[in-house]
């Protein structure tokens, strides 16, 4: 458990309304060169925190985050090369909520609560699978086929979470000039698309040296923020894995599409507008997460899952080859069936505030918002606070002030709130 007070992990207060938030993550397995690649590059190496704080000392580093399902805790971390800072930012999640006014809304995603901006001027368009969209993009465009309208976008999406889904959806803007503030949260999207098929978050932002925060008593070793979202890094038991691009990386892209062929003999894979994705021995699988996941792991089952009638997509970062045909050597894929019930939310809340009081009897505490939390046997206790809930009660006995914060699954919206707790810390105050 993080130390959360002391300003080493600053989680987000939950007021009258929990915030819910869902984590569903990415993971990497790697693959070796098939019979018909002679490329041999490998595109990245693990690297250590210490490597991690070096590179960012040296100035701005773009970086790719997953997150592993249910936590605050980073699957994986990828610093890439110095030529993708110039590049779009993009940030991928599901979405748990919509606003929306005259010419804009606001998408709160299951990435901590990160909210994305959309204005007049934002490129709205469907998934690549949607029908007349699979043709209609290069794959290596973040412009997205035909347009949508705002009102059309925004109805989309609220019969969706009217029917008890979270659609997936891909945003990108322009890389700022410096990095964004490690607590700034905003972000408007210039594109942005839906991404059905797709259950697993991903933020590719610029970063900088304030953006990582180290814990000298682990867990974590450190936490990464961006948009306002602390992001654990567990490097220590393995949890996290942090990766840097070599030179061999140097000039990659973005790709994504609807897949039309695979070659099992040549190792790659044909999308809709004929680009050619060619797996070498660097390149590195989107692991599944779960047996609910949609991903496939391996050309096989993507060629399995075509001849079924299914449609696939591919999404990754790649380096051109050639450009006619259009031919990207892989450094990362990930392919996913569309059509595929998406796995459920699992619906989480930051929470932090006084405590109110306390029911030893029944396991609960409520908050001075109301927000009713549950401690169970699976509820795990930050070792610098108090560590059972009649310790609590002897303190406001006392007349001492104590202040719960945690993360915990949402199990009423309420009102009032309420929150089974997974993580949890009190401190006392005089």
């Amino acid at each position: 458990m993080p130390r959360m007070f002391g300003g080493r992990s600053r989680l987000a207060i939950l007021g009258p309304a929990v915030v819910v938030v869902t984590f569903l993550a990415a993971a990497c397995d790697t693959m070796t060169s098939g019979p018909g690649s002679a490329v041999t590059s490998q595109f990245s190496r693990e690297a250590t925190l210490p490597d991690v704080q070096n590179l960012l000392v040296t100035g701005p580093t773009r970086v790719e985050v997953s997150v592993i399902p249910g936590t605050l805790t980073a699957r994986r971390v990828e610093l890439e090369e110095p030529d993708q800072l110039t590049k779009p930012e993009r940030v991928r999640g599901r979405v748990t909520a919509i606003t929306s006014g005259t010419d804009t809304a606001t998408l709160t995603l299951d990435l901590g609560g990160l909210q994305i901006a959309l204005n007049g001027s934002t490129r709205l368009h469907p998934d690549d699978a949607d029908d007349g969209q699979q043709a209609a993009m290069p794959a290596t465009s973040d412009d997205g086929g035909n347009g949508m309208t705002l009102a059309d976008f925004v109805a989309r999406i609220q019969a969706e979470l009217a029917a008890g889904r979270n659609p997936a959806v891909r945003a990108t803007r322009p890389a700022p000039a410096q990095p964004q503030a490690p607590d700034d949260g905003k972000f408007l999207a210039a594109t942005l698309q839906l991404d059905e098929g797709n259950n697993h978050p991903r933020i590719e932002l610029n970063i900088a040296a304030a953006n990582l925060t180290t814990n000298a008593t682990p867990p974590p070793d450190a936490v990464l923020k961006v948009l306002g979202v602390s992001l654990e890094l567990r490097v220590s038991d393995g949890t996290t894995k942090l990766r840097v691009e070599n030179q061999e990386a140097e000039g990659a892209e973005e790709f994504h599409g609807v897949v039309k062929s695979v070659d099992q003999t040549a190792n790659t894979v044909t999308l809709m507008d004929g680009t050619i994705i060619r797996i070498v021995a660097g390149t590195a699988f989107e692991a599944r997460e779960g047996d609910e996941d949609d991903h496939l792991t391996s050309l096989s089952d993507v060629q399995a899952a075509l001849t079924a009638g299914k449609t696939v997509e591919a999404e990754g970062r790649g380096v051109v080859d050639t450009t006619s045909p259009l031919t990207i050597d892989a450094i990362r894929i990930e392919f996913e069936v569309e059509g595929e019930p998406m796995p459920p939310a699992m619906m989480m809340a930051e929470f932090q505030d006084d405590v109110a009081s306390v029911d030893v009897g029944a396991s609960t505490f409520t908050l001075s918002n109301g927000t009713v939390v549950t401690v169970t046997a699976d509820t795990k206790f930050d070792d610098h606070g108090l560590q059972t809930l009649q310790a609590v009660a002897d303190s406001l006995a006392a007349h001492v002030r104590v202040r719960a914060q945690g993360v915990g699954k949402v199990t009423s919206a309420g009102p009032p709130p309420a929150v089974t707790a997974l993580f949890l810390e009190f401190e006392t105050e005089s």
